[in-house]
C-alpha cells in the first residue's frame, strides 16, 4: 500500500502527464510551433453512472455490520431501493465522495446467494477512448477475497483482463501470482496478486491499480505502441468474484450471512481523454458523442489520422520530442485532394500523392503537364500541344509548344509539308513505302498519315520500339513486346544475357516419369503405356514436377503435346483440349477447340501468354507471370472422350548458357531498396514490408536507427551499440540512453550493481536503477529493501550483500520496518518474542520462539503471586517453571505439594501431619488441611475416633451402636461396652435388667415385687455356682476338693472364655479381609473410569460385586456382634441359671450364626467370581470355582462335627433340628452350585455372541478383560484371605464343639437341679402359656434335681431357669429359620439371571437385524451382477 502513490506518479510521468507550465497545455508554443498537447487529467468516472448486476433492496432486506467496522453505532440496518434514505444504488459509486457523510453502493448479502461462483459485475462506460493511469476502489466493507478488473480498447471489442486480485490466484483464476515483467516479455499481460485480498480492515480498505506498474517500457511510453494500446480503454468492468469471510458462514446463521456482502463507497478512474497528443480538450460533437477537438491538422474521434489534404508524411502520435504535426500535400496549388503514398514517401521523403490536378497538370505533386500538353512558365496553366497527327512524330511537344515533325514535314505544329524541288513531289507523306516494323506493327500504315498501327506494347511512328515497361520486340508476340515482370518492383528492364533456349520434355521412354491421371470426380486411375505412348480412360493428365514451380522463363513460349483421343471406338475426331495452370489462381488455356480440324499427327501447341485466344479468365501480363512464378499443378484436361493417348510433351524454357540466346528472359533495373536480376531481393538496409512476404512483397528501409542491419526477410534488426528491439529502439538491459539519435554511443552502461537496468526520470534527468537485485532498493540500489539488511555498496564499511532478515517468523510479513536495514536486528518482534532475531521469549514469557504457529510460541509465565518466591515475570524461559515457595508445586506455583496445605504468601505451605494409623492417605485437603480418615475416625489429623465409635486402629474405628434408649451417651468404652441407664444391661444397653421390662418404644421399667423374690433366690444360686467356678478355675490336683451335693459330680474347668476371645479375633480378621477386598474393588472401579462414563457393563458388574461384599461384611459384623453377646462374665457357668443369661442357647445360636456367616461369605465370594466370569477367561473361572468348592467342602466338614457334637437335651428337638439343618445345607449347596454353573454357561454364551456381533464389543471386552485381570488379582487375594478365615472358622468350630459337649454335660446337671427345684416349688407365678412346649415333656428327673437344690425358693423363683431355657430355644429356632431363608446370594443370582436373559434377547434381536442386512446386501450384489457391463461403472 505504501508504494502505490509512488507507482501512480511514475505512471503519470510515463504517460507524459506532466503539470502544465507556460503554454504546455496549448498545441502551439509562443512562436507558433506545434507541440504536444493533451486534455486535462481527470477522474473520468465522476458523474458517470455505472451499471451493476446486483443491488440490495430490490426486495427490502436487513444487513448487518461486522463487529470491528468503524463508525458502527448499531449492528444491523435495512436496505430498501425504493426509499431515498435507505437505498444503496449504483449512483453512489461515482458521486462526490465525502469522508464525513459516506455513501456507498451495496449488493445483496450472502443470505441471497451472493458468493462464488456467482459474481457481481460493475460496468463503467466512458463514452470514448481514454488513456487510463489508475483505477481506485474504496470498499465500505472488507475487501473481496477475489476480484478482477477488465477493460475494452474499443466499444465493440472483447473484454481484456487488466488485473486480478486474489488470495487464491491459481484456484480462482488459474493464474500464477506475479507483479512485474522482464524486458522482452509481452507487456499486455494481467498480473494476479494477493495484495489487497486480506479481510482486514473490515471497512474503508483501498485498492489502487496502476496500469503501468511493473512494465519495463513504462519509462519509454512514447516509443511503446504496445503500452499505448494497453492503457487505452473505452469501458471498464469490475468483477467481484469471492467474498472474504471469517469461516463462520458455513453454519448458515442468518445474522452471519447478512453481514457478508459487497459494498463500495468510491469508484475512481484516473486518466485523460485519448487524443494522441493532438488536442487539448474533448467535447461532444453534433451527435452528442464525445470527441477530441483535434489540432495539428489531424482528425478523427481520437485524432488518430491526418486530415484529407495533410498526407505528406505518415500520421504519428505527438510526443514530448516531436509534435508530429500532419503536413499538407504539395500539389503546386493545382489540387485539393491527395492520398498518402508509401512508395513515394520512401523514395522522396514526401508521401502526399495528389489527385485530380487542375490546369492540365499531372504527377504526384501536379508538377508537370499532362501528356500532349506544355507550358513555358511554371506558374501558368498547361496548354495543349495540338501537334498534327499526320505530320508529327508524336503528339507531345516541347516546352515552347513546338512539335517534332516527320521527314519533309514542317511547321510549328507539323501541319504542312516541306516543299520539294522538281516534279513528282505531289505525294504528301513519304514518297516511298510505309516502312512499318513487322515485329511491332499490325497491318499497313495509314494511307493518309503514313502512321503505322502498333501492337499493344509497341510504340513509335514505325512501331519499332517497345513501350516503357516492356522489352524484347518479337514478331510472334501478340503484344509485340513482353511486359517487365520484375516482381512488380520495376518497370525498366532489358533482355538478359547469358541465357539460352532450353526444352523441358517428356516422351515416356523411361516409363511414367511422374505422370498421373485422375477421373473427373477426382479418383486416380492407372496409366498404361506401350512403345512410348501413355494411355488412360476418361481422365486428366497431371504433368510431373519438372514442369512445375518457377516457370517464369517459359512465359510467352510454346507448350506442345502429341496426343490422340478416341470416342466409343470411332477413332480420331476433333475434341476440345484444355491446359489448366494452378498456382496463385487457376487459368485455363484452350489448346484445341472442337471446331478445329484434327491434326494428322495429333500435335497440339499453345503459347503461355495472357493474350492467347481462349484463356479463362483474362489476366494481366503481371498476374500471368506471377502465376507462372509458382506453379503448383499443370494438367491436360479433355472431356467427353473414352481414351486419350499421349506420346510426347515439350515446354520451351531457358537456362543460363551461350548457345541459342533466349531473348525473352528479362533483366530488371531495380529501384532503390531492391537487388537481383528480377528485383527479387531486398538491398542491404532494406527489409520486406511483410515479414516472409516473398519476392512480391515490397522492400522498405530497415528501421534500426543506424544501430545495425536487418534481416531482409524478417525485418529483425541485428542490433549493435548495446541496443535491442525490432527496430533497435531501446538500449539493452543494463544500458541507458536514446537510441533514436543514431550514434554508436547512444547507450551508456547503467551505474547499477551488476549493470542492471536503469532509466532517466523525464524532466529531472536523474538516473535511477529500475531492477535492483532482490532485497535491494534505492536510486542506485544502494539500500537494502524492507525485510533485508546489509551494505551492498560498502558505504559504511566493507560491502555486504543484502540478506533476508532472520526473525524466525515472529514479525508481520505485511508490516514495514521489521528489522534494521544495516545490522539486521529485528525491531518489531511479535508473539511475545525478543532478541536480535526474535529467537527467544521476552521477559515474563516462556516457550519456544522458533515454534510453528503463534499458539506454539511464547506464553506468559503467569506465576501465582501467593506461591511464587520472586516477581511474577520470573520463570524458566523454556519450561515456564516459576520459582516456588517451600512445599509449593506446579509450574505456576499455585498448589501445595502432596502432604501440605494452606498456601500463604511468603511462607508457603504447612505440613498435613496426618496420623499414620487413622488417615487413609498422607495427603490432606489443600485449603482446610483435613486428612482423609478411615471409617469412624475423626479430627483434622485423623488421630481419634469419632463420637460414637471405638477401637482406634489402622482399619479405623468401629461403631459403638449403643442403644439410644438404654445408653446414657452414644460413646462406649474401648471394649465396646456402653454406659447404661438405670434398668438397662448388656454391652449395648439394649436389654432390660432382671426384674425390668420394656413396653414397646419406651425405657425399661421395674417388674412387680414377685419378680424380686425370684431374683433373690436366683442370686443365691448364682453365688453357689460362682464358688463352684472358682474351684473349677483353680483346681487342686493334690488334694481332692469338696463335693457339691447339689451337682453330684466333680466340677470341671471352663475354657469357653479363651475360645470366645480367639473366635472374636478370628472374626475381626475376616471382617478386615472383606473390608480390604472392598477397598481394592473401589480402586478397580476408579481405574475402569466408572465415575467418568467408562464401560457400562463392566461398571455394573463391579457395582454388583461391591454390593455382595458389603452384604458379606455386614453379615460378619453381625456374627461378631452375636459373639460379643456371649457369656459376659469370665465363665459360662455363672450364667447358666442367672436371670437373663442365655449361655447354652447363645452358644448354640452363636455357633449356628458363625457357620452361617462363614458360608454366606463363601457364597458371596462365589457370586463375585461368577459375576466376573463375563470378563475373565475360562481357565481363571475353573480355578476360582474349584477353590470355592474346596472351601465349601471344608466348611461342611467343619459343620458336620459341630452338628454331631451338639446334642440338645431333648431327643425329638435334636433329631428335628439336625435333619432340618442337613436338609437346608444340602439344598443351599445344590442350589448354589447349580445356579453358579448355569450363570457361568449364560455368561460364556453371552460373551461369545457379543464378540461375534461387533468388533467394537471385542475392543471393549479386551479392555474390560485387562481391568478384570486386575480385579481378578484383587479377588484372588480376597479368596486366599477367605480361605484363611475358613480355616480359622474351622478351628473355632472345633473349639465350639468341645464347648458344646461341655455345655451338654452341664445342661444335664442343670436339668437335674431344675427337677429338684420344680419338685420343691410346684407353684409358679408365670402364666402357663409362656412356657415352651418341650417343658411338658421334661422328665421328672429334671424337677427332682431342682427340688433337691438347697437354694430353692418360692414359685416365681423356680420358673426363672425354665424361662431362660425357653428363650434360648427360641433363639436357636430363629437361627434355623434364618438359615432356611434364601440369602442375598440367591437374590443376586436371580437378578443376574434376569440381566442375562435381557442380554440374550438383545443379542437375538441384533442377530436378526444382521441377518436381514446380510440378505439385503446379497440381493443388491445379485442385482449388480445382473446389470450390463457398462452400467456398473458407478462402482
Amino acid at each position: 500500500m505504501a508504494q502505490a502513490p509512488c507507482l501512480c506518479v511514475l505512471a503519470l510521468l510515463s504517460l507524459g502527464l506532466r503539470p502544465a507550465r507556460g503554454g504546455m497545455d496549448s498545441c502551439y508554443d509562443l512562436q507558433g510551433r506545434a507541440q504536444r498537447c493533451m486534455p486535462t487529467f481527470e477522474n473520468t468516472a465522476f458523474g458517470r453512472e455505472a451499471q451493476v448486476t446486483n443491488t440490495c433492496g430490490s426486495l427490502p432486506e436487513d444487513y448487518c455490520l461486522q463487529m470491528g467496522a468503524r463508525d458502527a453505532t448499531k449492528l444491523c440496518h435495512r436496505c430498501d431501493a425504493g426509499d431515498p434514505l435507505l437505498h444503496h444504488n449504483a449512483t453512489y459509486l461515482t458521486d462526490f465522495h465525502s469522508q464525513e457523510e459516506s455513501t456507498w453502493w451495496q449488493s445483496q448479502s450472502m443470505a441471497f446467494g451472493i458468493q462464488h461462483p456467482s459474481s457481481v459485475n460493475i460496468t463503467l462506460h466512458l463514452g470514448k477512448s481514454y488513456e487510463i493511469t489508475y483505477v481506485r476502489l474504496k470498499f465500505h466493507t472488507s475487501r473481496p477475497e477475489s476480484f478482477a478488473i477488465y477493460k475494452r480498447s474499443r466499444v465493440d471489442g472483447p473484454w481484456i483482463p487488466y488485473q486480478y486480485y486474489s488470495a487464491s490466484c491459481g484456484k480462482t483464476y488459474g493464474k500464477q501470482e506475479r507483479q512485474y515483467l522482464r524486458p522482452g516479455e509481452d507487456e499486455q499481460v494481467a498480473f494476479c496478486t494477493e495484495e489487497f485480498s486480506d479481510i482486514s480492515p473490515l471497512s474503508g480498505g483501498n485498492v489502487a491499480f496502476s496500469t503501468l506498474e511493473g512494465r519495463p517500457s513504462a519509462y519509454s511510453f512514447d516509443e511503446s505502441p504496445v503500452l499505448q494500446e494497453w492503457v487505452t480503454s473505452t469501458d471498464l468492468l469490475i468483477s467481484l468474484n469471492r467474498l472474504n469471510t471469517f469461516g463462520d458462514d458455513i453454519f448458515k446463521d442468518p445474522k452471519v450471512l447478512q453481514s457478508y456482502y459487497y459494498a463500495i463507497s468510491d469508484f475512481s478512474v484516473g486518466g485523460r481523454c485519448k487524443c494522441n497528443g493532438h488536442a487539448r480538450e474533448c467535447a461532444p460533437n453534433e451527435g452528442g458523442r464525445l470527441v477530441c477537438l483535434c489540432q495539428h491538422n489531424t482528425s478523427g474521434v481520437d485524432c488518430e489520422q491526418c486530415q484529407a489534404f495533410y498526407q505528406d508524411r505518415p500520421w504519428a502520435r505527438g510526443t514530448a520530442e516531436s509534435a508530429n504535426e500532419c503536413l499538407p500535400c504539395n500539389c503546386s496549388g493545382r489540387s485539393d485532394e491527395c492520398f498518402y503514398d508509401w512508395e513515394l514517401y520512401r523514395s522522396t521523403g514526401h508521401g502526399g500523392h495528389c489527385l485530380n490536378c487542375r490546369d492540365n497538370t499531372a504527377g504526384p505533386y501536379c508538377e508537370r503537364c499532362r501528356k500532349n500538353f506544355y507550358r513555358w512558365d511554371g506558374q501558368m496553366a498547361c496548354q495543349p500541344c495540338n501537334c498534327h497527327t499526320a505530320g508529327s512524330l508524336q503528339l507531345q511537344c516541347d516546352s515552347s509548344g513546338a512539335c517534332d515533325c516527320k521527314a519533309n514535314v514542317t511547321g510549328w505544329k507539323c501541319e504542312r509539308c516541306r516543299p520539294l524541288p522538281g516534279p513528282g513531289s505531289q505525294n504528301r507523306q513519304g514518297q516511298g513505302p510505309c516502312g512499318c516494323d513487322p515485329a511491332g506493327s499490325v497491318g499497313t500504315c495509314d494511307p493518309n498519315s503514313g502512321r503505322c498501327s502498333c501492337k499493344e506494347k509497341v510504340e513509335g511512328y514505325l512501331c519499332n520500339r517497345c513501350q516503357p515497361g516492356s522489352f524484347n520486340l518479337q514478331p510472334d508476340n501478340p503484344a509485340g513486346c513482353t511486359s517487365c515482370f520484375c516482381y512488380g518492383h520495376s518497370t525498366v528492364c532489358t533482355t538478359a544475357a547469358r541465357y539460352e533456349v532450353h526444352h523441358i520434355r517428356s516422351d515416356f521412354s523411361q516409363g511414367p516419369e511422374g505422370w498421373r491421371a485422375e477421373t473427373p470426380d477426382g479418383k486416380e486411375v492407372p496409366l498404361h503405356w506401350t512403345n512410348g505412348v501413355s494411355r488412360t480412360l476418361l481422365s486428366s493428365f497431371y504433368l510431373p514436377e519438372k514442369f512445375l514451380r518457377d516457370q517464369r522463363l517459359s512465359y510467352g513460349q510454346l507448350l506442345s503435346l502429341l496426343l490422340q483421343a478416341e470416342r466409343n471406338g470411332s477413332g480420331s475426331s476433333p475434341f476440345p483440349v484444355w491446359l489448366v495452370l494452378e498456382g496463385d489462381g487457376t487459368v485455363r488455356l484452350a489448346l484445341m477447340r472442337s471446331e478445329s480440324a484434327p491434326f494428322p499427327s495429333g500435335l497440339v501447341s499453345d503459347r503461355l501468354h495472357e493474350a492467347e485466344e481462349g484463356i479463362q479468365p483474362s489476366l494481366s501480363s503481371f498476374n500471368f507471370q506471377r502465376l507462372l512464378s509458382n506453379l503448383s499443378a499443370l494438367r491436360i484436361q479433355a472431356v467427353s472422350w473414352d481414351l486419350i493417348s499421349l506420346s510426347e510433351v515439350q515446354l520451351t524454357s531457358a537456362h543460363q548458357g551461350h548457345s541459342l540466346p533466349a531473348q525473352w528472359v528479362e533483366e530488371c533495373i531495380c529501384p532503390l531498396g531492391y537487388i537481383g536480376q528480377w528485383c527479387e531481393s531486398c538491398a542491404p538496409g532494406f527489409k520486406r514490408e511483410v515479414p516472409f512476404g516473398g519476392p512480391l512483397s515490397s522492400c522498405v528501409p530497415c528501421t534500426c536507427n543506424r544501430h545495425g542491419s536487418c534481416d531482409p526477410e524478417t525485418g529483425d534488426c541485428q542490433c549493435l551499440h548495446h541496443t535491442e528491439g525490432p527496430s533497435c529502439e531501446r538500449c539493452v538491459a543494463g544500458f541507458h540512453g536514446n537510441p533514436f539519435v543514431g550514434r554508436p554511443d547512444d547507450c551508456q552502461p547503467c551505474p547499477c550493481p551488476g549493470q542492471l537496468p536503469c532509466m532517466v526520470i523525464p524532466g529531472s534527468g536523474e538516473l535511477v536503477c529500475t531492477h535492483c537485485p532482490p532485497g535491494q532498493r534505492g536510486r542506485r540500489c544502494e539500500l537494502c529493501d524492507d525485510g533485508f539488511f546489509g551494505d551492498p555498496l560498502g558505504r559504511s564499511g566493507p560491502s555486504r550483500p543484502c540478506s533476508p532478515c532472520q526473525c524466525n517468523g515472529n514479525v508481520d510479513p505485511n508490516a514495514v520496518g521489521n528489522c534494521d536495514p544495516v545490522s539486521g536486528h529485528c525491531l518489531r518482534c511479535l508473539h511475545d518474542t525478543a532478541g536480535e532475531h526474535c529467537e527467544r521469549c521476552k521477559e515474563g514469557f516462556y516457550g519456544s520462539a522458533l515454534g510453528h504457529g503463534p499458539a506454539r510460541k511464547c506464553a506468559p509465565c503467569a506465576c501465582n503471586p501467593v506461591g511464587s518466591a520472586q516477581e511474577l515475570a520470573a520463570c524458566d524461559p523454556l519450561t515456564g517453571q516459576c520459582s516456588c515457595l517451600p512445599h509449593v508445586t506446579r509450574r505456576d506455583c499455585s498448589r501445595c505439594q502432596p502432604g501440605y496445605y494452606d498456601l500463604q504468601p511468603g511462607t508457603g505451605c504447612r505440613s498435613c501431619e496426618c496420623h499414620l494409623m487413622g488417615s487413609q492417605d498422607s495427603q490432606c485437603h489443600p485449603l482446610t488441611g483435613q486428612c482423609p480418615c478411615h471409617p469412624g475416625v475423626g479430627g483434622q489429623l485423623c488421630d481419634r475416633c469419632q463420637p460414637g465409635f471405638f477401637g482406634f486402629s489402622a482399619k479405623g474405628c468401629r461403631a459403638c451402636n449403643c442403644s439410644p434408649l438404654g445408653a446414657v451417651t452414644p460413646q462406649c468404652h474401648e471394649n465396646s461396652t456402653c454406659i447404661c441407664r438405670w434398668g438397662f444391661v448388656g454391652y449395648k444397653c439394649d436389654q432390660c435388667e432382671v426384674n425390668f421390662y420394656a413396653p414397646e418404644g419406651s425405657r425399661c421399667r421395674e417388674c412387680p415385687i414377685c419378680y424380686t423374690l425370684v431374683k433373690e433366690e436366683a442370686d443365691k444360686l448364682k453365688a453357689v455356682l460362682q464358688k463352684m467356678e472358682a474351684w473349677l478355675r483353680k483346681p487342686d490336683c493334690s488334694s481332692p476338693g469338696p463335693q457339691d451335693p447339689a451337682l453330684g459330680e466333680e466340677p470341671r474347668g471352663d475354657s469357653l472364655h479363651h475360645v470366645e476371645a480367639l473366635f472374636l479375633e478370628q472374626v475381626a480378621q475376616l471382617e478386615g479381609s472383606v473390608s480390604a477386598a472392598w477397598g481394592r474393588l473401589r480402586n478397580t472401579s476408579r481405574t475402569v473410569g466408572c465415575a467418568g462414563g467408562g464401560d457400562e457393563k463392566t461398571c455394573i458388574l463391579l457395582s454388583e460385586i461391591s454390593t455382595v461384599l458389603q452384604s458379606t461384611q455386614w453379615e460378619i459384623q453381625q456374627a461378631a456382634a452375636t459373639l460379643a453377646t456371649m457369656v459376659p462374665g469370665s465363665t459360662c457357668w455363672a450364667s447358666v441359671l442367672s436371670p437373663g443369661g442365655h449361655c447354652l442357647c447363645s452358644l448354640v445360636d452363636t455357633a449356628a450364626q458363625v457357620e452361617s456367616q462363614a458360608r454366606r461369605a463363601w457364597l458371596a465370594s462365589n457370586t463375585s467370581y461368577t459375576l466376573l466370569q463375563s470378563i475373565l477367561g475360562d481357565g481363571a473361572l475353573v480355578e476360582v470355582r474349584s477353590q470355592l468348592e474346596d472351601g465349601y467342602e471344608k466348611s461342611m466338614c467343619l459343620w458336620e462335627p459341630l452338628a454331631l457334637h451338639w446334642r440338645p437335651p431333648m431327643v425329638f428337638v435334636q433329631q428335628k433340628g439336625q435333619a432340618t439343618v442337613s436338609r437346608k445345607l444340602a439344598i443351599v449347596q445344590d442350589r448354589v452350585i447349580r445356579d453358579a454353573q448355569k450363570k457361568i454357561k449364560q455368561a460364556e454364551r453371552m460373551l461369545r455372541n457379543t464378540m461375534s456381533v461387533s468388533t467394537t464389543t471385542k475392543k471393549t471386552a479386551r479392555e474390560a478383560e485387562r481391568v478384570a485381570r486386575e480385579s481378578s488379582k484383587v479377588c484372588r487375594a480376597v479368596l486366599r484371605e477367605g480361605k484363611q478365615e475358613h480355616k480359622h472358622a474351622g478351628e473355632l468350630a472345633k473349639r465350639v464343639n468341645v464347648t458344646l459337649a461341655e455345655v451338654s454335660r452341664q445342661e444335664r446337671r442343670s436339668q437335674e437341679v431344675r427337677e429338684k427345684l420344680e419338685a420343691s416349688h410346684p407353684v409358679s407365678c408365670v402364666p402357663r402359656e409362656h412356657e415352651p412346649q418341650y417343658l411338658s415333656k421334661t422328665p421328672p428327673a429334671w424337677l427332682s434335681v431342682l427340688s433337691s437344690s438347697p437354694h430353692s425358693g418360692d414359685l416365681e423363683q423356680d420358673m426363672h431357669p425354665a424361662t431362660v431355657l425357653s428363650t434360648s430355644r427360641l433363639q436357636l429356632d430363629h437361627l434355623w429359620l434364618r438359615l432356611a431363608k434364601p440369602g442375598a446370594l440367591e437374590r443376586k443370582l436371580s437378578h443376574l439371571q434376569q440381566e442375562a436373559e435381557q442380554q440374550r434377547q438383545k443379542i437375538q434381536a441384533f442377530e436378526s437385524d444382521l441377518k436381514v442386512i446380510r440378505a439385503d446386501k446379497q440381493n443388491l450384489e445379485e442385482v449388480l451382477q445382473s446389470l450390463p457391463e457398462g452400467c456398473r461403472s458407478w462402482q
